[in-house]
């Protein structure tokens, strides 16, 4: 005679040991979705600072030379400003693949030694 109990306890815990991994990477690329979404959002208010600036300084000055002088102040502001994000962004990517390694890595490890387990039982 089966014991149904034992069974349905010990499908429901490898069910759990399997969805364990999953959940991890689902809040791994959350996480990681969330920080591209911030940076996104942070290029563009650079951007629109930069479109701002340069409508300022084109009503506020009256003659082309100064205007000129103005907007090329703004635009090498903005590159350098750039310049910096685009290594915030290759941070990010970076930090997203060694998270990702060590998520793979982990992962492995772990249904490696549960096969092992199951194979040895």
């Amino acid at each position: 005679m089966t014991n149904t109990t034992a069974e349905i306890n010990a499908f429901l815990e490898n069910s759990r040991k399997f969805a364990e991994p999953v959940a991890q990477m689902q809040a791994l690329s959350a996480r990681t979705m969330e920080r591209f979404a911030r940076y996104g959002y942070e290029v563009a208010g650079d951007y629109l600072n930069l479109s701002i600036a340069a409508i300022h300084a084109a009503t506020q000055t009256q003659e082309l030379p100064a205007l000129l002088k103005k907007q090329s102040e703004l635009a090498t502001a903005y590159l350098e400003k750039q310049t910096q994000r685009s290594q915030d962004f290759l941070k990010i990517a970076g930090e997203a693949q060694a998270d990702v390694t060590q998520w793979v890595d982990k992962a492995s490890t772990e249904f490696t030694a549960r096969a092992k387990s199951t194979k040895a039982a």
